[in-house]
């Protein structure tokens, strides 16, 4: 990869942590302790990319998200496309492949209706996804938009299976760039159908190949957001080595957007010792970065370090994140 700026640029430690726990994607996950501890009284085992069913020799996949209001409402093609994005990343993070996907739009009218499944035809087309089915109505006072995948697993990556001692891997693509309005960043646009299919193909690759049990997308809250998600499953927590973060040279100058960005192609691995190298071959062999960016710990705190200083990022044993993993 080519040089990447230092995170020196990024703020001091102290203002770091404290523009990322404030930051709005951070305190959306936030409001997910409705789920873990409010009145659904949840499984103790949902939170995860996705949900694992077992079905014969393997596991029946099966995810929702929806999409940002103000996505929607400003570029409803693009939140068509994102729609099969997120899902794809979902059932691909747990080391399954997508088999289905439907949508449910509500529109303020027949012209945005028809932007959005414009967006959603051409994100399925990229994906190889087919389209089975959902609901419209195109004359609702607000737009809204929500899609649901269902894919299959023969051996599952969770993301509540990392373990003390494993090395935590990131899987990014090694260029890329921002969005003008949202905070999005596009590592995967470049790719052909083909090709973007073929990086996503490492994921259920790597688990049937028995590389690696635990993983999870990077999402909306962004790559040290995500990995909150990730260690709080698991049950564990992280030292995370801020130097070590394979920052793509779109980002000098904004790196602190770069970490806090939802990558089109973003993963997050926990990896024993033994498979790194194999991982990252693998990676490598895709023209994809898989940089180890810290190791997993027993203590349920998680920890950023830069030149030696070192900062709590959070005590997931004293204060929950979105409440989902062990009690």
């Amino acid at each position: 990869m080519p040089a990447s700026p230092s995170a020196a640029a990024l703020p001091p430690l102290p203002e770091l942590v404290e523009r990322l726990r404030a930051s709005p994607a951070w305190q959306r996950k936030r409001e997910l302790t409705l789920l873990s501890r409010g009145e659904l009284r949840l499984e103790a085992d949902v939170g995860d990319d996705a949900i694992a069913l077992p079905d014969g020799d393997g596991y029946l996949l099966l995810a929702a998200e929806v999409m940002w209001p103000p996505m929607v409402a400003a570029e409803p093609e693009l939140a068509g496309r994102n729609a099969v994005l997120v899902n794809a990343n979902d059932i691909y993070a747990m080391g399954g492949r997508p088999i289905a996907l439907l949508d449910t739009l509500v529109a303020t009218g027949l012209a945005e209706a028809e932007a959005v499944l414009r967006g959603v035809a051409a994100g399925a087309a990229r994906y190889g996804i087919p389209v089975v089915g959902g609901h419209l109505t195109a004359a609702g006072g607000v737009t809204s938009l929500a899609a649901f995948i269902a894919g299959r697993a023969r051996r599952l990556l969770s993301g509540r299976a990392a373990v003390p001692g494993d090395a935590l891997l990131l899987l990014t693509g090694p260029r890329g760039r921002f969005h003008a309005r949202f905070p999005f960043w596009d590592c995967s646009g470049e790719r052909s159908d083909e090709e973007l299919r073929a990086d996503l193909e490492l994921l259920p690759a790597i688990a049937e190949a028995g590389l690696c049990d635990a993983a999870r997308d990077v999402s909306m809250p962004g790559l040290l957001g995500s990995a909150l998600q990730f260690l709080e499953g698991s049950g564990v927590g992280a030292a995370i080595d801020l130097a070590a973060l394979p920052y793509p040279p779109e980002s000098e100058g904004r790196e602190l957007d770069w970490l806090l960005a939802f990558p089109g192609y973003g993963f997050l691995l926990a990896v024993e010792e033994r498979h790194v190298d194999a991982v990252a071959e693998r990676a490598a062999a895709r023209g994809r970065v898989c940089r180890r960016i810290g190791r997993v710990t027993a203590e349920r705190r998680v920890t950023v370090g830069r030149d030696g200083e070192h900062a709590l990022l959070w005590d997931l044993g004293r204060e929950p994140f979105t409440g989902f993993g062990p009690a």
